[in-house]
């Protein structure tokens, strides 16, 4: 036997040790991104809810008027 064979074990498990910690950082930072992403989400499906309520009353005005009463700016 070597010298290094009994820490081998120890130095496995540290190794290990080490890889879980880098890997619970990433899931937290993962997990940060995607509650920003979510957010942001979120906020876009909010303005295209808004944008499409617009659409719609425009689309209601423009059924409404009568182009003979518009004039042209320039009259």
């Amino acid at each position: 036997m070597s010298a290094t064979t009994p820490t081998a074990p120890a130095e496995r498990i540290m190794n290990l040790e080490m890889a879980v910690a880098h890997l619970q950082h990433e899931l937290e930072q993962m997990h940060a991104v995607l509650l920003a992403l979510q957010t942001e989400l979120k906020t876009a499906r909010d303005q295209v809810s808004k944008l499409e309520r617009r659409i719609v009353l425009v689309q209601e005005g423009e059924d409404n008027r009568n182009l003979d009463d518009e004039r042209p700016p320039h009259y």
